[in-house]
């Protein structure tokens, strides 16, 4: 398999260092679906603990973006009058 493809996907380990958080709140961002993920069960499978999930590092990133907080002064910038 091309190794960019492999890449690409991570695990929650690999997530959870990535992103600078633990394992559990991986998980836990993922039980609530506050994180974009992909579930992989293979077909019939029962759940029974935790899910296998592989995270893509783009949509991470993404995600990631769209979570930073602006600066309170482009608030400003954006509420005040044109001239």
């Amino acid at each position: 398999m091309d190794s960019s493809v492999q890449s690409r996907y991570i695990s929650a380990k690999q997530a959870a260092a990535y992103l600078g958080i633990s394992v559990f709140s991986v998980y836990r961002l993922v039980e609530r679906r506050a994180i974009p993920f992909i579930p992989l069960r293979p077909s019939g499978a029962q759940e029974t603990g935790r899910a296998s999930v592989r995270f893509d590092l783009h949509a991470l990133d993404n995600w990631m973006q769209k979570q930073t907080v602006k600066p309170l002064a482009n608030f400003i910038d954006e509420l005040r009058p044109q001239k």
